[in-house]
């Protein structure tokens, strides 16, 4: 990337962190399909030859997008699933919590990147490429800690648990105000009251799952 990226804009961040941002935005309202490289260099406030001189093409932007975002968020999932207590009579409470909360709260990049987010547990082949690479190494430790409170739970079925996990949490992360449409409520729900719905339903059909394999 060169000594260009060092440099700080007025607002404080590197050129490379402008086009990162702004690139997300642009994804998450557009789609990959619909964001164009000229429509992020205008977002961006540089030029098009900046934005093809660090990241190349549109693939290559996306990617990195992906990248830095998960990044963030998986960082704050290990931490927290560190601090887990795998004794404690609530531990799959705290592993649940451990994996839905960062991607719901600041870490996830709120309503912008949780599109994303949402689209790369259901993409195409360059979707799960990207989720092979950058997500599927924490999801191993999740799994793991399933296992070591649930020893008598197969590889398998711990894996389809929290397959299934992440699916509720797809279910509600686009914030888009469908279930409290279908709840008769007005508003969005606060964080913690999602993260709680999320828990309880989880940690239910994945105690159910274990006990068929007792």
């Amino acid at each position: 990337m060169g000594v260009e990226a060092e440099v700080l804009t007025k607002d404080g961040l590197s050129t490379v962190e402008r086009i990162t941002i702004a690139a997300e935005l642009e994804f998450a309202e557009r789609g990959f399909d619909g964001a164009g490289m000229k429509a992020i260099s205008r977002r961006a406030d540089v030029s098009q030859a900046l934005l093809h001189y660090h990241f190349g093409s549109k693939d290559q932007l996306y990617t990195e997008v992906v990248k830095r975002r998960s990044k963030v968020i998986n960082d704050e999932r290990a931490a927290l699933l560190d601090s887990v207590d795998l004794n404690a009579a609530d531990a799959l409470a705290q592993i649940l919590d451990a994996l839905f909360r960062p991607p719901l709260g600041p870490a996830g990049g709120d309503q912008a990147y949780t599109r994303i987010f949402g689209g790369l547990i259901v993409g195409r082949e360059r979707e799960r490429l990207l989720v092979k690479a950058y997500y599927d190494p924490t999801a191993q430790r999740f799994i793991d800690a399933l296992q070591r409170i649930k020893p008598k739970m197969s590889r398998k079925t711990a894996a389809h648990a929290y397959s299934l996990a992440l699916g509720a949490l797809v279910a509600v992360i686009s914030r888009d105000g469908r279930i409290e449409r279908l709840m008769g409520e007005e508003g969005q729900r606060s964080i913690e009251d999602v993260l709680d719905g999320l828990v309880t339903f989880a940690s239910g059909g994945i105690a159910a799952l274990a006990d068929r394999e007792n």
